[in-house]
């Protein structure tokens, strides 16, 4: 996505002169823009303040760096869960023969199911059913 030339105090600079009572076309034409970004910037920023927007912004960043540890730690618990499965299975094959795939993949899809409150839609996919 492209950056905006106006940083977000100056945004809410020119937000603060249209409620000011200065016309919306005067603003636009000063600023050198549409008045579709005018109205933009007003629908993401308008009822706040400086500080106000510095900390929706602070927070949109942690936001992504809690994202990113989420996966981080999704990967990790996935990939560990491979190398226990893959260690097990080879216990297992000795002990117990392997059962059919596709009753297998029926029975996971089932339990994803439950776990999601929901039925079985497909093959991989599960509905949440609100009550």
């Amino acid at each position: 996505m492209r950056r905006s030339q106006f940083t977000d105090n100056e945004i809410l600079q020119l937000l603060g002169e249209a409620s000011a009572g200065v016309p919306v076309l005067e603003i636009c034409r000063t600023a050198g823009v549409t008045r579709r970004t005018f109205y933009r910037w007003r629908r993401r920023l308008g009822g706040l303040d400086v500080p106000a927007a510095r900390q929706m912004k602070e927070l949109a960043t942690e936001n992504l760096r809690l994202r990113g540890l989420v996966n981080n730690l999704f990967e990790r618990l996935r990939a560990s869960s491979e190398n226990s499965a893959a260690t097990s299975q080879t216990v297992r094959a000795s002990q117990q023969p392997i059962r059919d795939k596709e009753r297998e993949g029926g029975r996971a899809a089932r339990i994803a199911a439950e776990k999601c409150g929901g039925a079985v839609t497909g093959r991989f996919a599960s509905l949440r059913v609100n009550p």
